[in-house]
């Protein structure tokens, strides 16, 4: 196969699809300027990755057209000359005229010259924020969950298990265009279980379009994985180990072969370790008349064993069609143990009158299945049709046990039970079908239309003994089974083109939801159908060459995940407990962002957001000296959020990427009996050092600084991170990394909670300071890359399954 061929058959598997498409072209001549015919010109990334290719006509004239904006270098090449590569050129919101390239003649034979450029680590691209996590030493020595905490603009908060983008909950989580199906406790758990090696970016999208499913009012996080579908047979197999006070380990194995028309890829991962969770909570709270002040002090050992699993095939059928089937699991086995103290008293003179210990054990074990079905057809008119369905069954099975020792109970005190234990089975079964069609209007227009089918059904079975050890009965109280059904109906339309010298994109989503939950103690259901309307709008300009504005606006929904609203009680000791709420409704969003562009990597953006039925996991007051943490519709709030992201090179060897988050939040709301209207100012600062060592070494020194912040009745205190990692490639296609996370051993938490009658105090720890050494091998073709990861039909609902 000739050099044109390949560099054709490569711009296939390598071309992308955005949404701003501008063309670059320009001309190529010999040394004394005359024009090359037939030249194999090609567009790259700056990983070496091709974009497009094409050829010069008689004239030595080119034109690459439908290229999204992005930083590529230009390649050409012809037998006899020596081959070309430009520097990084940024295509950001205009179309490139380039001067004239020159080729020198090449007396000898010519080698294949490697492109070395190298992404940095964090990328701010016009449409969405990227980290380069296969880019990044400290960021491929962790689990998916330590990488997110370190994207500039999330935030992973370890008390409530909940993620955050830019201060907010509500976040759509996919992998790979595919929702994970997994919120709280479950969806942190995957990703603690999920090696960062597999990773290759983590992609955020503030404000999405009517494509995607109007879920997530934060916006969404995508991790891409690697997919290396070479030519011919490859893998990837890498070993991490480490220690904190805890030993952790991991391992991934990742394998691919490809011919011409098929793909089958596969990959397997492993983690094993341990965790400690200190959780130290002081409060004060009404009791009838009386005052209780109370101190509880949790200490919890993890013991985690997870394994994710994804094997698929790609089949080209024709050269219009491609079909392909994936399968994804994760199995998850988490054991739990420790110690729970509690004592109360009436004020600081008196003495305890309660004081009990309790021994805490857990185990919780789930499986998370995923199966995908896809085709995509081009027709002649070139328009596209492309279709997905979808199975996800989600199974949880949950045992937790609380032996509690009494120490003081005085007489007026409620008597404490000696054992509990809570059961819980947990099944969710999940179908989408999902088709789409995009149809060219003109050169310049674009029409794109879609449908989605989601049905959704929850099942929950709660089982809740107690009494004295050896003799257990069945709480009739507590015990209950809870069935959740929903559907959802979508469609869409979406318009792409150009007014002027403007990039404009509109589009109209609709859903229809009908929900209906049903609780058999007490007895208690709730039935919901509505139809919502989902405006988006996209408008980027050119200012210069160099200076780019976006604006954008979505309206978004988040509908309470499955367990939010499932009224069963979950134990951390006797005395504090979380549960659902049947009641919770959606809360709304209307985003707004304003963007400026300048140069490369210079990003300036204000985005303003209103929520209305705000939804947050808040903790409430309960039977005198007990708390309970439960979602609730809080109100309204309204966020101003500025973003300012510079990189900087001080030197060759050192480049400082920096990312500064300022927000303004109103929130008013009803809490314990009073009207409360909060303010929030807070920011946080994310940098990232890069730097070139002797001797073939690289280092980063990554961290983050959060300002004290308040949500609502929080209050947040200041709180960061720094980590270190070290890089050598050892051998050509053997890496090693040795990273050290969290290295000043900060808390995870630091928060205060005012109420109208009450008030808590907590700090939460964890096993974060770790060292880390991982050693990574691939073997086989590396030298084709891989076509685009499929996007597939599930966007929203396992998000909210836990």
């Amino acid at each position: 196969m000739n050099s044109f061929k390949k560099i054709l058959l490569l711009s296939i598997f390598g071309t992308q699809i955005a949404f701003s498409q501008h063309k670059i072209s320009g001309s190529i001549a010999d040394a004394n300027g005359k024009a090359l015919p037939f030249v194999t010109v090609g567009l790259l990334k700056t990983d070496s990755t091709i974009v497009k290719a094409t050829a010069t006509d008689q004239n030595g004239y080119f034109q690459l057209g439908n290229v999204s904006a992005n930083a590529y270098i230009l390649k050409a090449s012809f037998v006899g000359y020596q081959t070309y590569f430009s520097k990084a050129i940024d295509i950001s919101g205009t179309n490139i005229e380039l001067p004239t390239v020159v080729l020198n003649e090449n007396s000898t034979a010519l080698n294949e010259v490697a492109i070395v450029s190298k992404k940095a680590v964090f990328e701010q691209l016009l449409d969405r924020s990227v980290m380069n996590v296969a880019n990044s030493i400290v960021g491929g020595s962790g689990t998916a969950l330590d990488v997110l905490a370190k994207v500039p603009g999330i935030s992973v908060d370890y008390q409530k298990e909940q993620i955050e983008l830019r201060g907010k909950e509500g976040v759509l989580v996919q992998i790979d265009g595919k929702t994970t199906y997994l919120s709280g406790p479950d969806l942190t758990g995957m990703l603690k279980g999920m090696s960062s090696d597999n990773i290759d970016k983590i992609e955020v999208i503030t404000n999405p379009s009517a494509k995607y499913d109007a879920a997530g009012n934060a916006g969404i996080i995508n991790i891409r994985l690697k997919k290396n579908s070479s030519l011919g047979s490859n893998g990837m197999y890498s070993l991490g180990l480490g220690t904190g006070a805890h030993f952790r380990g991991r391992s991934s194995l990742g394998l691919n072969h490809r011919s011409e028309k098929l793909n089958i890829y596969g990959n397997y991962s492993l983690n094993k370790g341990g965790n400690f969770f200190d959780l130290a909570i002081n409060r004060n709270q009404p009791d009838g008349t009386l005052t209780n002040i109370i101190t509880q002090n949790t200490h919890l050992v993890y013991d985690l064993l997870a394994q994710n699993a994804k094997l698929g095939l790609d089949y080209q059928l024709n050269k219009n069609t491609n079909i392909g089937i994936a399968w994804t699991v994760l199995w998850s086995d988490l054991n739990q143990t420790g110690l729970a103290s509690f004592n109360a008293r009436r004020s600081i003179s008196l003495p305890i009158y309660s004081e009990a210990n309790t021994n805490k054990s857990l185990d919780d074990i789930s499986q998370n299945h995923l199966a995908n079905f896809n085709i995509q057809h081009s027709f002649k008119n070139k328009s596209q049709f492309s279709a997905d369905i979808d199975y996800g069954y989600f199974d949880k099975n949950f045992s937790n046990t609380l032996n509690t020792s009494t120490i003081i109970n005085d007489e007026n005190a409620e008597k404490l039970t000696p054992q509990l234990l809570n059961k819980a089975n947990t099944t969710i079964n999940i179908n989408t079908i999902k088709a789409d069609y995009s149809l060219p209007l003109s050169k310049i227009w674009k029409f794109e239309t879609g449908i989605k089918y989601a049905n959704v059904v929850s099942k929950n079975d709660v089982k809740l003994k107690s009494g004295d050890a050896g003799n257990l009965v069945i709480d009739s109280k507590l015990t209950n089974d809870f069935e959740y059904t929903e559907r959802v109906n979508a469609g869409y339309i979406n318009i792409a083109g150009k007014i002027k010298k403007a990039e404009v994109q509109a589009g109209l989503r609709a859903e229809h939801t009908h929900s209906f939950g049903d609780l058999s103690n007490p007895k208690q259901t709730n039935e919901r159908d509505y139809l919502n309307w989902f405006p988006s709008l996209f408008i980027s300009k050119a200012l210069s060459e160099k200076q780019t504005m976006f604006f954008s606006y979505s309206h978004r929904i988040d509908r309470p995940n499955y367990q939010n609203i499932n009224p069963a009680r979950s134990f951390v000791d006797l005395f504090a407990y979380s549960t659902g709420n049947i009641d919770l409704k959606p809360q709304y969003t209307h985003a707004f962002e304003l963007r400026y562009a300048y140069k490369k990597g210079t990003n300036i953006s204000m985005a303003v957001n209103h929520v209305s039925d705000l939804i947050l996991n808040i903790t409430n007051v309960s039977e005198g000296n007990k708390i309970y943490r439960s979602s609730m519709n809080f109100g309204d709030s309204k966020g101003y959020i500025l973003t300012i992201s510079q990189p900087f090179t001080v030197n060759k060897n050192w480049q400082i990427q920096s990312s500064l988050t300022g927000n303004y939040t109103l929130f008013k709301f009803d809490y314990e009996g009073k009207t409360f209207h909060a303010k929030n100012i807070s920011s946080r600062l994310n940098f990232s050092n890069g730097f070139v060592l002797p001797n073939g070494f690289t280092a980063e020194l990554n961290g983050w600084v959060n300002s004290p912040s308040v949500v609502t009745i929080m209050e947040n205190s200041w709180l960061s991170n720094v980590d270190f990692g070290l890089q050598k490639t050892i051998a050509k296609k053997i890496k090693m990394k040795l990273s050290a996370q969290n290295i000043f051993n900060t808390p995870l938490a630091k928060s205060v909670m005012h109420g109208n009658t009450s008030f808590q105090q907590a700090r939460l720890t964890m096993d974060t300071r770790v060292v880390m050494l991982n050693l990574s091998l691939t073997f086989g073709n590396q030298k084709v890359k891989a076509a685009n990861q499929r996007k597939a039909g599930m966007e929203e609902e396992n998000k909210r399954a836990n």
